[in-house]
């Protein structure tokens, strides 16, 4: 076969279409959350939206100055010059479960004043990006323009991610940790002014491109995308939040370290890589100096007598949380008040935890190494900073702040199944049955978010509501949008992601292996010989599963 002709075949039939409907269908699930909350019923959106609008105002780098918020809370931030209807916390029922939205001011403009947000230090891109609408209109209408244009650009990597892995994922089991890494938690922040959620998403690009492109064997298909897509998220990590330079140097530590000379040799070789290189060492100085110019890692010191943790209480704390970190990182809406029933939160943790324990057992020890590096940047180091200053911030590390790291976790987990374990017929039911698992998820959250808002949470009783409780078109408050759009779009959203993630791995399987070919027209990777060597037998039988049998394909 000529090079010609097997590229023209390994190219995706209807590539443009499949993101088109990738990407519709988490703009959907991202937008119903969007027009279904309140103004500052996402976590710290009145100070975000603050900064949003203070930036599009050229205030870019304001004076540090130490702020009230939240119950009198002294902490690091700023001021900014924006209109006085934009600071309507919603401390009237934020604190308080059992009292609906109603009560808050409805956002509006009004004079100019200079509103505090502990926001004002953050690197303004993000807030660049998402913020002309609310500063045009600061109305309910603009704040749903802003929040869709930060849920358009998470859906747009994730789109893009869905692409390049039915490309690259040997049976498209990677497509299954992609869903797993998209989770409720991350569709509330993406649907929200908040960078948060873009950074997370730009952790699932960064592993989705850095995987396949770092760790497989160079073939036949050229890896410009997966250069793109990698590089597009690493740049975006960095500035994002200031622990951006601290997710970004864990990732490509976990991914380059051990490498094999040869291979990283041949990377540097294409000038594509060395420009993405230059760029993100651009971006990563970038974010660095504008921590240390901004001050964005100060602390206040609360009121003397505050906290008085001693450093092995605080550590026992930390570590007893694991439950409250897992639950964040799966879901949990609102001002951390919003939960689901608890066996939605194992629905998805065990399926992912599955992932990761087979890949630990069947990886190399270099494999192993990845997930200990991306263990110790995602929980230990954020523990390590939390026990150090738990006597001047409190607890306030929450698992959403360790995904745009621990993403990668069932990323390289399905990477290294799909290779070891599972054939092309085991990995499409495997991501069928992660359809099934982890998709109700997050219409459930959506709507005990929406029964919290408009009517307050149960205080019956019984522990739990009926199911009458649970009807999100009755209470005091609803979106000025109405309370069916946010349902539909959700509906709708999920339906589209699950027929694309359903079909994705007999799509990636069909498109055949790529180091497979690379075994047919050029060189692996020594690395790659190397591994196989060490876990070869005499022979390759039809049944094993690191060759493709397209013809299982169900």
């Amino acid at each position: 076969m000529s090079k010609g002709l097997q590229t023209s075949r390994l190219k995706p039939a209807g590539g443009r279409k499949q993101w088109i409907l990738v990407f519709l269908g988490f703009f959907l699930v991202f937008s119903a959350w969007s027009v279904a909350a309140p103004y500052d019923a996402p976590p710290d959106e009145v100070q975000h939206g603050i900064r949003a609008v203070g930036v599009l105002s050229g205030e870019i780098v304001p004076k540090p100055a130490q702020i009230i918020w939240g119950v009198n809370n002294a902490g690091a931030g700023a001021y900014q010059r924006v209109p006085e209807g934009l600071f309507h916390p919603a401390r009237c029922w934020g604190f308080y479960p059992d009292q609906p939205a109603s009560c808050q001011e409805p956002l509006s403009g009004g004079k100019l004043i200079d509103a505090p947000t502990s926001a004002g230090r953050y690197n303004p891109l993000y807030y660049a990006a998402v913020g002309l609408p609310l500063k045009l209109w600061p109305s309910w209408g603009g704040l749903v323009l802003s929040r869709l244009i930060s849920s358009a650009l998470s859906a747009a990597l994730l789109a893009w991610a869905f692409i390049s892995l039915l490309r690259w994922s040997r049976y498209g089991l990677m497509l299954a940790g992609l869903l797993a890494s998209a989770t409720p938690m991350l569709a509330h922040l993406a649907g929200a002014v908040n960078p948060n959620g873009l950074e997370i998403t730009a952790g699932i690009a960064l592993f989705c491109g850095g995987i396949p492109l770092l760790l497989g064997a160079p073939g036949s298909r050229s890896k410009s995308s997966l250069v793109w897509l990698a590089g597009t998220g690493a740049v975006l990590l960095a500035p994002l939040r200031s622990l951006g330079p601290l997710w970004l140097g864990c990732a490509l530590v976990a991914l380059l370290i051990p490498q094999s000379r040869t291979h990283l040799q041949h990377l540097w070789s294409q000038r594509l890589v060395r420009r993405w290189t230059y760029g993100i060492a651009a971006s990563l100085a970038f974010a660095v100096a504008w921590v240390f110019i901004s001050k964005a890692g100060e602390l206040v010191p609360p009121a003397d007598g505050r906290f008085h943790y001693g450093l092995a209480q605080a550590a026992l704390i930390y570590f007893a949380s694991w439950e409250i970190f897992l639950q964040g990182m799966v879901g949990v809406a609102g001002w951390f008040d919003i939960f689901m029933p608890l066996p939605f939160y194992w629905m998805w943790v065990c399926p992912v935890a599955a992932l990761v324990i087979f890949a630990l057992t069947v990886g190399t020890w270099k494999d192993r190494w990845r997930f200990f590096v991306l263990f110790l940047g995602g929980f230990v180091a954020p523990g390590i900073l939390q026990v150090s200053q738990a006597n001047v911030t409190g607890f306030i590390i929450g698992g959403r702040y360790m995904l745009p790291l621990l993403v990668g976790m069932p990323l390289l987990g399905a990477y290294i199944v799909e290779r070891r374990i599972l054939n092309a017929k085991q990995s499409h039911s495997m991501t069928k049955l992660f359809c099934l698992l982890l998709v109700p998820s997050h219409l459930v959250l959506l709507i005990y978010a929406m029964v919290r808002w408009q009517r307050g949470a149960y205080r019956g009783a019984h522990p739990q509501p009926g199911l009458g409780r649970l009807n999100p078109f009755v209470g005091s408050w609803h979106p000025p949008t109405g309370s069916v759009l946010p349902l539909v779009a959700m509906v709708i959203g999920l339906a589209v992601l699950t027929v694309m993630f359903w079909r994705g791995p007999a799509l990636a399987a069909a498109l055949g292996d790529p180091e497979v070919e690379a075994g047919q027209e050029g060189a692996p990777a020594p690395e790659a010989t190397a591994e196989r060597r060490a876990d070869s037998t005499d022979g390759v039988s039809s049944e094993d599963p690191r060759v493709p049998l397209p013809d299982r394909v169900s």
